[in-house]
């Protein structure tokens, strides 16, 4: 048994708050069967747990904080000052791939094919918008929350305005249809690619999370082989552009063979239901094994 203190951190107060409670008791069972001094901390509020984090002075901290100040680089930026070490992409990379029109650019940038898109700050903004049919998210969340699609101008201004009142800044993108997949990456290496098939609607947050409501079948099926190893490479290439680290899980739509990049999330649900477990699991890494190679690689 490994003696090295780790405090895993969840709960927060993002609106992904239950699902990180999830991870959180999921990732300190696992710990447990491989470290003597592992403690859960639930938390709410940022300034709390910084401080109890600094308390209990770990070795390690196990982020499992989804969206917020747990994955936008505030945390991670604590932790660095503290000189803690933490699981996961570091400050600058977080800060990047938590903002999806940042990612976005920097992706376009680099030849790594995404939606064309707009960021939304006010009603003016839409504007720039001349394309339909559009998808539309809030700038800064993640678990497909605030997702909507407009087929009109009078949908995307409703809609829109709707959003930016809660979220204050959205993005507007070229809706892109075709087969939805993820491809999770851990520690530099690729994992098998999970295509994502929910049974009604879309992969919004309730099919995210409720079983049953999503089939999943990894490894991918009837697929050619060249562009299997295309989505990979762009997967693994978008991971080193943005400079993540640790596990971190890339989300893509393929259309016409072309796997457009959706965003890239640094700190992955570890859930029943997430995907992450599910590759790691096709390339023969149980969950425990998983969330101890996450721990050891810091």
């Amino acid at each position: 048994m490994n003696d090295k203190k780790i405090v895993v951190v969840c709960g927060g107060d993002s609106k992904e708050r239950a699902v990180s409670l999830k991870s959180g008791k999921a990732v300190y069972e696992a710990l447990l069967k491989n470290y003597k001094n592992v403690e859960c901390l639930t938390c709410y509020d940022k300034k709390s747990c910084i401080e109890n984090i600094k308390t209990k002075s770990p070795d390690l901290v196990f982020i499992a904080l989804h969206g917020g100040w747990g994955e936008n680089g505030e945390l991670q930026a604590a932790c660095d000052m503290l000189g803690i070490k933490y699981t996961g992409s570091d400050f600058s990379s977080s800060v990047v791939c938590m903002d999806k029109f940042i990612t976005k650019s920097i992706l376009n940038s680099s030849n790594i094919p995404v939606a064309k898109g707009v960021l939304v700050e006010t009603a003016d903004d839409l504007n720039s918008v001349d394309f339909m049919p559009v998808c539309i998210k809030p700038n800064n969340e993640g678990s497909s929350i605030g997702v909507e699609f407009a087929h009109s101008r009078e949908e995307l201004v409703s809609k829109s305005e709707i959003l930016i009142s809660k979220f204050k800044k959205i993005v507007v993108e070229e809706k892109i249809e075709g087969r939805e997949l993820t491809v999770s990456i851990l520690n530099g290496n690729v994992l098998p690619i999970v295509e994502i098939k929910p049974k009604k609607g879309f992969y919004n947050y309730e099919n995210k999370y409720t079983p049953g409501s999503t089939q999943y079948i990894v490894p991918m099926e009837k697929i050619d082989k060249n562009i299997e190893n295309l989505c990979m490479d762009i997967a693994y290439k978008s991971y080193r552009i943005l400079g993540c680290a640790g596990a971190a899980r890339v989300d893509m739509i393929l259309q016409n063979n072309i796997p457009f990049v959706l965003e890239v999330n640094t700190v992955p649900g570890m859930t029943e239901t997430s995907l992450l477990p599910k590759a790691a699991s096709c390339a023969g890494i149980n969950f425990e094994d998983l969330v101890k190679r996450i721990a050891d690689t810091v």
